[in-house]
């Protein structure tokens, strides 16, 4: 990444954002929650940071930059853009695409000086920016992770139905033993394919009910896959319409850009935008 590339430039202006929503957190005690006593911003800047780390270890499934958690961050952006002093639910209580409130026991907190009018708007201006730059910059995380997982998981139900119809046909005199266990050795989850070569060592394909668990663990394991690829499609589908919904919002902030001559990053922005419009096209 250049110092001159548009992704630089918007980090640059979030981190800008991220000071102006900080100091006005500061002041009237908006703070995160569930133990994280920092302002709100920072949470949602902890991705921005991760971002510009480039550490792989925020990719990874529970990362940073996985897209449950973007989806969850876009999600609670576009709530506090419309209550911003509303508290919401960080993602390591609840990680769900919708915003919770925060109980407050009354009695074991200090009342906080309450922002006027002129704050509120002044916050609510500020998310809105940086919830449209957050979505644009962290689209190409939000889309790779959904594709790299989907399409991985994809793989293993695959090779799970190849090894059930191997297992079955080797119950019913079909294939032999040697097909089914070069097929269980390809097998990318590890502890899948330590199971089916214990299995297949202890010579247990040779009694039917034995069969019958095992194909029937395989299909289980199967659906719950199934289910975590519809859970990351939901959530890259919530990331979408909310960054549908920030742009919409928005539209005033780009012509701003361009008239302050920041085309590059409005350009960055617009094309997010018109790429997550024609994925919901499809």
């Amino acid at each position: 990444m250049t110092k001159s590339s548009p992704s630089d430039a918007i980090v640059q202006l979030l981190t800008r954002i991220t000071i102006d929503i900080r100091d006005i957190e500061e002041e009237f005690q908006l703070l995160v929650g569930d133990h994280d006593f920092r302002p709100r911003i920072e949470y949602f800047h902890d991705a921005v940071q991760a971002f510009s780390s480039q550490d792989p270890k925020h990719r990874e499934r529970s990362g940073r930059l996985s897209i449950e958690l973007l989806a969850y961050d876009l999600s609670c952006l576009r709530y506090l853009c419309a209550m911003p002093l509303a508290p919401f639910t960080p993602h390591g209580v609840v990680l769900s695409p919708q915003t919770g409130v925060v109980a407050v026991t009354p009695g074991l907190t200090v009342k906080p000086k309450r922002p006027g009018r002129a704050v509120k708007e002044r916050l609510t201006d500020l998310y809105r920016h940086y919830a449209v730059l957050f979505a644009a910059l962290l689209k190409p995380f939000a889309d790779r992770d959904h594709k790299d997982r989907v399409d991985a998981l994809n793989q293993d139900v695959g090779e799970i139905k190849d090894l059930i119809h191997r297992l079955e046909g080797l119950s019913q005199g079909k294939g032999s033993v040697d097909q089914l266990a070069a097929t269980a050795q390809h097998v990318e989850e590890d502890e899948l394919r330590h199971l089916l070569m214990t299995f297949l060592q202890q010579q247990k394909y040779k009694k039917k009910e034995d069969v019958k668990k095992l194909t029937q663990f395989m299909k289980t394991h199967a659906g719950k896959k199934d289910k975590d690829i519809a859970a990351i499609e939901a959530a890259h589908m919530n990331y979408a319409l909310a960054q549908l919904a920030v742009f919409e919002d928005s539209k005033d902030l780009l012509k701003k850009m361009a008239a302050r001559g920041m085309n590059l990053v409005g350009k960055f922005v617009q094309e997010a935008m018109a790429k997550t419009q024609r994925e919901m096209g499809r």
